[in-house]
């Protein structure tokens, strides 16, 4: 039963109750009898009653300043009387005036510092203005005063998540399970400051036996499920998510779960509602905004995300850029300046803080290299890394792969697993476990290959396994985080005098920066036909992601079919919404919709297969082709490329530069659209790129992996020797 057809889930909003919920902190605990509860309104006088319906009235018109009036208003509350500024800060937490509660239970502690109630939740509301480490400084103060509070522990153990400091949330958690065995939020807590360490499937494993039983609270079914949507069991997610949601457990954190799942089950429509969901119960949730936007961005609705995208960046210009994921700022047009503040920000709150790099005593001749990702199986990553794995000299460098994702049988895996004869499965190991093992292993480099895409696991990069730890391939911009030493590029992609919008040093490579694999296949052209193709029309090809598209580019390829008639776009498009959308803009720009092809997902000899069928690549901004591009190039197909403003969108122009076509590069959008213009209409032009990159596939620097394997060799010694002199 999906959300659309049920009845209670109709409306998002039903569920939206506006509670406490910051990233890891769960809504407001009931009493414990120890008097640390947040909000006291059992026993309430009338007067008392009176005004907490006045606020919460007023709130629900958005009268802030009315409900913060009706609060003012409490018998009490102007002579500072310590319990009816508990009951208003609680109130102000439920109705998110976060500031407002933070100066209530400021006065509390003011009043009568030994008040429990008043330093947790001001450790709550300080939590909720991601004042990260004030807030745990609170709730320290509150377990000082009632260590055996199980309200307290909890605060505790989530504001200590969020400080960095996982060990001490799971220790105390733990502690206080051993008084409270059966209390479904200490569990609850312990798995959200294990799933911060890493440690997923010990998370998962400790939840999973009562999730089945009578005893499992919504609170746990909402973690439970976010804890299967991790690990990729997405039905199952939604199930416990829904479970959670219905029993009252509507944060804004469930209702993200729920709407993450969902879009990796690619039921965007009910994606799209719960996102919308997790925005209404806290607005200032970046994250979900950002969710909306990819939606709207992968179903190419262009007027909603344009919309959309205009609120993202008011608000991440004035909220915290911590609640801004890194990897909307590369697809949403956003300057390099803004793309640091964010990965600054998020990775200081993501990860905890970093220890003192390893230190190895004594190591044999060979350099010991470590490769740590999660996307080693059928992945662009591993389409890329599998020749260079099979070239290390092995007289000189020893490999190891810390594969952090699902094992697929894949033969892309099964290539990468032989290349590389030190293999550790790391997906269920947590980050300390796998940094130990690292460590174990006396790894001299290690590269991290996903930065801050889906399934990272730069935490590990925080406990310093390696005395030299570097990100390569995987995100296409800076971390800003100090467990990460360098990032590799070139002089195209991040060119001299741009370091200074990296947090981390620039190590270049002599030539193009992105690995290929020579060893791939190259498999025949299938007839045009069969792909729905016919033989006398110039296919115009883009094989970007939709999310990736956008109406200026995609005007520009109108443009181009509207000059030459006997023109098709051929565009990877597998789902049916973002089809219509863009039917409905061709037939705008009075271009018939048939003229659009498009092609499913296929697997990869397939595809290189048909790609060869391409006349013309087309690039795009300002998240470019990559993967996407070389893939192009390799299967003799020349790619159409837009020199970007940042990494992200100047990797086109490094791929052609390292195949002989630096004139396929333009250097603005008008000057993209006339190129193409041009191109479209010289078709003996477009025959002789092909043939420049089918005469010189075996001598271009892009495909020669075996010289990118000794120019990566080389930067990878080079960096252990400087670290070595540096320590000297």
């Amino acid at each position: 039963m999906s959300l659309r057809q049920d009845a209670r889930l109709a409306n998002p909003r039903r569920f939206a109750r506006p509670q406490p919920d910051p990233w890891l902190l769960p809504g407001p605990v009931p009493a414990s009898g120890r008097g640390d509860e947040f909000v006291t309104g059992q026993g309430a006088s009338a007067a008392v009653q009176e005004a907490i319906v006045l606020a919460r009235r007023a709130a629900a018109r958005g009268d802030g300043d009315g409900a913060r009036r009706a609060l003012a208003a409490l018998p009490g509350f102007a002579a500072g009387e310590p319990r009816v500024l508990l009951q208003a800060g609680g109130m102000a937490l439920e109705l998110r005036d976060y500031a407002f509660a933070e100066r209530c239970y400021r006065d509390a502690v003011e009043r009568d510092p030994s008040v429990v109630p008043g330093w947790s939740g001001l450790a709550l509301a300080l939590a909720l203005q991601c004042r990260d480490q004030e807030a745990f400084a609170c709730a320290q103060r509150a377990r000082e005063l009632a260590p055996r509070s199980l309200a307290v522990a909890r605060v505790y153990a989530s504001t200590a998540v969020q400080a960095g400091d996982s060990l001490a949330a799971i220790g105390a958690c733990r502690d206080a399970l051993n008084r409270f065995p059966d209390d479904a939020g200490l569990a609850c807590q312990l798995a959200n400051a294990l799933r911060a360490m890493g440690a997923r499937d010990e998370a998962r494993l400790m939840l999973q036996a009562t999730a089945g039983t009578a005893r499992a609270t919504p609170e746990l079914h909402a973690v439970f499920g976010g804890l299967l949507c991790d690990s990729g069991d997405y039905r199952a997610a939604v199930e416990h998510l829904r479970r959670g949601i219905e029993g009252g457990h509507a944060t804004a954190r469930a209702w993200h779960s729920l709407g993450s799942a969902y879009e990796r089950l690619r039921e965007y429509e009910l994606a799209e509602q719960a996102f919308r969901a997790a925005r209404a119960c806290d607005p200032g949730m970046l994250e979900a905004q950002a969710s909306i936007v990819y939606l709207l961005r992968v179903e190419c609705r262009w007027d909603a995300a344009a919309v959309e995208e205009r609120q993202w960046a008011a608000a991440a210009a004035g909220a915290e850029p911590s609640r801004c994921t890194p990897l909307t700022t590369l697809y949403v047009e956003s300057g390099a300046e803004t793309q640091l503040a964010v990965a600054r920000a998020w990775s200081g709150r993501a990860f905890p803080p970093v220890a003192a790099p390893a230190v190895i005593a004594s190591r044999g001749a060979r350099l010991r290299v470590g490769y740590l990702s999660a996307d080693l199986h059928s992945h662009a990553t591993a389409y890329l890394m599998a020749g260079l794995f099979e070239c290390h000299d092995r007289a000189r460098v020893e490999a190891f792969a810390y594969s952090c994702g699902p094992d697929d049988g894949s033969p892309v895996r099964g290539r990468l697993r032989a290349a590389v004869g030190n293999w550790v499965e790391g997906a269920r190991l947590s980050d300390e476990a796998l940094a130990r093992r690292i460590r174990a292993d006396g790894i001299d480099i290690l590269v991290e290959l996903n930065g801050h895409m889906f399934g990272n696991r730069l935490g590990v990069l925080a406990w310093r396994p390696a005395p030299v730890q570097i990100h390569y391939l995987g995100y296409p911009g800076t971390l800003g985080f100090d467990g990460v030493d360098a990032i590799v590029a070139d002089d195209i992609v991040v060119p001299p005098g741009d370091e200074v919008h990296y947090h981390e040093p620039v190590w270049r490579l002599p030539r193009c920066y992105q690995v290929n694999d020579r060893r791939r296949g190259l498999p025949p052209r299938p007839e045009r036909t069969a792909l729905g193709l016919a033989d006398d029309r110039l296919v115009l090809a883009c094989f970007n992601q939709t999310y990736k598209l956008s109406r200026p580019f995609f005007s520009i390829w109108l443009r181009a079919l509207a000059q030459e008639p006997r023109a098709v776009l051929w565009l990877l498009v597998p789902n049916e919404a973002a089809q219509a959308n863009l039917r409905v803009e061709a037939a705008r720009a009075g271009i018939d919709p048939s003229r659009l092809v498009f092609a499913p997902n296929v697997g990869q000899e397939e595809h290189i297969a048909r790609l060869r069928a391409a006349d013309l690549a087309l690039d795009v901004l300002p998240y470019g082709s990559h993967t996407t591009g070389s893939d192009a190039l390799w299967a003799g197909v020349p790619l159409l490329s837009c020199r970007g403003r940042t990494f992200a969108g100047r990797v086109g122009a490094s791929l052609l530069n390292a195949v002989g076509l630096p004139e396929l590069v333009t250097e603005s959008v008008a000057e993209y659209s006339d190129a193409l213009l041009r191109l479209a209409g010289d078709r003996d032009r477009l025959a002789g790129y092909r043939d420049h990159l089918e005469r010189g596939r075996d001598s271009f620097a892009l495909f020669d992996t075996e010289g990118f394997a000794r120019d990566w060799e080389r930067l990878l010694a080079d960096a252990v020797a400087g670290n070595k002199a540096r320590r000297a």
